[in-house]
């Protein structure tokens, strides 16, 4: 524990910090305070070969500092917590029987802690709030120098949305700003997306994981920013949302009837609620304050050099290391440039797509770019993308991913597996692939081109190679980043173990789904009817008769189910929990088809006009479905839409995932 005088020169270093101009729109609640200044202390105090021990409740209640010897292995350093854990639950439980006599000053201290109140119960359950927090501070100095790479593009790619310029911190609290970051539960990258919400903004599949390219994953994290502010007005719960899930933060203001982040923090009793939801905020306050501070924490900092770069889109289907001839690049400093390029390309077991914007080393003019792409001899190009006619599911892998990955349509997929709908698939099943289609179509030659996987392509001339083929490209970086300041990776790929270990908080990622919407079967067997819902999927889920609930709910023969409103259900056939699987199932294959070939990249307000409709308003904008306008705009009644009301639109895009 710090002793008296240096714990109030951090009150006053924070306090300090916190005088944030009036406009900030991030709110520094005095309830929060202890909170902020033990992240603060884990940030710059504490290393990783050191740890507190404290009440996972009240964070101003640390136990006391554990230090381990570097060389100690893991196996050792869960044996001196579990120590440590074991010495204090046995004082606790002699200050719940009464024995508080002959305190030593430091086990007074733990007393006191408890408060004047505090009685048999409260000690009981301070046993099972004993959590140890490992140190972060060298990892946080790491991750100050590395983000000098990066700053500049994430702030004006903040700017440019309309994100306040703080969240431009929270990499330090998801990955020290380590763009090579893994997590064991799957979150990868500089902002840690989880797989189904990248998927929503940028390309992730089994060639491309743009999660990995800061550049492209700055602008998906602005973006779900975004959809979080949207959806709960506040800027402290769009954070918190970053970890916890908009859904869980609407449930949180509904439950509790009020916006305040510190109300929230202290009551909210969610089942996932836990410790990294509930401390998600109040670590990026500290985080922020550190950044803002650094040198006051750190001392003078050292930055890399920066290494320039340029981005090209390349014009055909071609083997990563024939792009690197033409451009006279090393594949090893390619592979630095472009780590959303996954093995397969590497190994040249898969070409690098048409269309993928690719980043090379140095600063070539347009002529040097022609020139490069003319020595890439017509042998080299291809039409399609090279297939092996087969694919073993890994996990998180869906019908719809891998009919995207391979340059196919899913119902051609289906076609080719004999399926005549999506269906649920387990991993290690093989899955076999149709032939990929021609990227353009009218010749002859085309035609039989397609027809065979590694196909040369036709040759472009300079002028059409040098020109970007942006209808089919992936999300790009910010076209003001085109020159990048990149330090290198990881040498080695990341252990799952030491993986786990850059989060600063425990399952410090976005939520795994970002759809808010309620599926669940509410009381009396009612459900509230959701977008491309109709009566017969009711019945399906169900297993019972489309004309046994038009009874049930007495509706006429012809009648349909309106988005909006509640429908009794028959649930003599199947559970609750798997009415609601089979219903979040069909939501899910929805989602995944559509974002297999689509990202959302942004938003636009749109004002509802005299006879618009939920069909109208999507059919309007191209490749928009109803389920994504629904989703957008949870609280609009769109059965009573009103001329004059404001909704919000994602603006969608066409991708190429071949």
């Amino acid at each position: 524990m710090l002793p008296a005088t240096l714990l109030l020169v951090f009150i006053g270093c924070f306090s300090a910090g916190a005088q944030a101009p009036a406009t900030d729109p991030f709110a520094h609640p005095p309830e929060l305070e202890s909170d902020v200044r033990f992240w603060i202390r884990v940030y710059t105090e504490v290393s990783t070969d050191q740890g507190l021990l404290h009440d996972d409740w009240n964070l101003g209640l640390v136990y006391e500092v554990l230090r381990f010897d570097p060389a100690d292995s893991p196996r050792q350093r869960e044996h001196a917590v579990a120590q440590a854990k074991s010495r204090y639950a046995d004082l606790l439980r002699r200050f719940a029987a009464g024995n508080i006599e002959d305190l030593s000053a430091h086990e007074r201290r733990i007393l006191h802690a408890f408060g004047e109140k505090a009685g048999p119960a409260q000690f009981r359950d301070g046993i099972g709030r004993i959590r140890f927090q490992l140190g972060q501070a060298n990892r946080f100095h790491e991750g100050l120098i590395r983000s000098q790479a990066y700053g500049a593009t994430i702030s004006r790619v903040l700017a440019d949305r309309g994100v306040p310029a703080e969240i431009g911190a929270l990499p330090h609290v998801e990955s020290s700003f380590n763009p090579a970051a893994y997590s064991r539960v799957g979150a990868a990258g500089l902002w840690q997306f989880m797989p189904a919400t990248a998927k929503r903004y940028m390309r992730v599949d089994g060639l491309v994981d743009q999660r990995l390219d800061p550049y492209s994953a700055t602008e998906a994290a602005a973006n779900l920013m975004l959809y979080n502010y949207r959806l709960l007005g506040s800027w402290p719960l769009a954070v918190t949302a970053y970890n916890h899930g908009p859904g869980g933060l609407r449930r949180a203001q509904d439950d509790l009837g009020t916006s305040d982040i510190a109300v929230i923090v202290k009551r909210y009793q969610g089942a996932t609620f836990g410790f990294a939801s509930r401390n998600f905020y109040v670590a990026f306050l500290a985080a922020l304050e550190v950044d803002r501070n650094a040198e006051k924490y750190f001392g003078p900092l050292t930055h890399p050099p920066e290494a320039p770069s340029t981005l090209v889109t390349v014009p055909d289907y071609i083997a990563i290391d024939a792009l690197g001839k033409a451009f006279k690049a090393d594949l090893g400093a390619l592979k630095v440039l472009n780590p959303a390029l996954r093995a397969p390309i590497w190994s040249k077991a898969r070409f690098v797509p048409r269309g993928y914007a690719l980043r090379v080393p140095g600063l070539p003019q347009a002529a040097d770019i022609a020139a490069a792409w003319a020595r890439v001899p017509p042998a080299e190009r291809y039409l399609a993308q090279r297939n092996d006619g087969a694919h073993k599911l890994r996990r998180g892998e869906s019908l719809a991913s891998v009919a995207a990955v391979s340059g196919v349509t899913l119902n051609r997929l289906l076609a080719a597996n004999g399926w005549s709908a999506p269906r649920t698939v387990a991993r290690g099943e093989v899955v076999r692939i149709p032939l990929p289609s021609s990227r353009a179509e009218g010749t002859e030659t085309q035609s039989i081109a397609a027809a065979t996987p590694g196909t040369p392509a036709p040759q472009a001339t300079p002028a059409q190679a040098a020109s970007a083929p942006d209808a089919a490209a992936p999300a790009a970086a910010p076209a003001a980043a085109s020159i990048a300041k990149l330090p290198p990776p990881p040498k080695e790929p990341v252990s799952e173990r030491q993986a786990e270990s850059t989060a600063l908080l425990p399952a410090a990622s976005p939520t795994g789904n970002a759809d808010t919407t309620d599926y669940g079967v509410g009381a009396g067997n009612t459900v509230v009817v959701q977008a491309a819902e109709t009566l017969g999927h009711f019945a399906d889920w169900s297993k019972v008769s489309s004309q046994s609930l038009l009874a049930l709910n007495k509706l006429h023969k012809n009648a349909m189910v309106t988005l909006g409103h509640k429908m009794k259900l028959d649930l003599s056939r199947v559970t609750a929990a798997q009415f609601e699987a089979a219903r979040r199932d069909y939501h899910q294959q929805l989602q995944e088809s559509f974002f297999a070939a689509h990202r959302i990249s942004g938003t636009e307000d749109y004002v509802i006009k005299r006879g618009d409709s939920l069909w109208i308003i999507a059919q309007q904008h191209a490749d928009m479905p109803v389920w994504l306008v629904a989703e957008y705009n949870p609280d609009v009644d769109f059965g009573d839409m009103r001329p004059g009301t404001s909704i919000a639109l994602p603006r969608v895009e066409a991708i190429n995932r071949q």
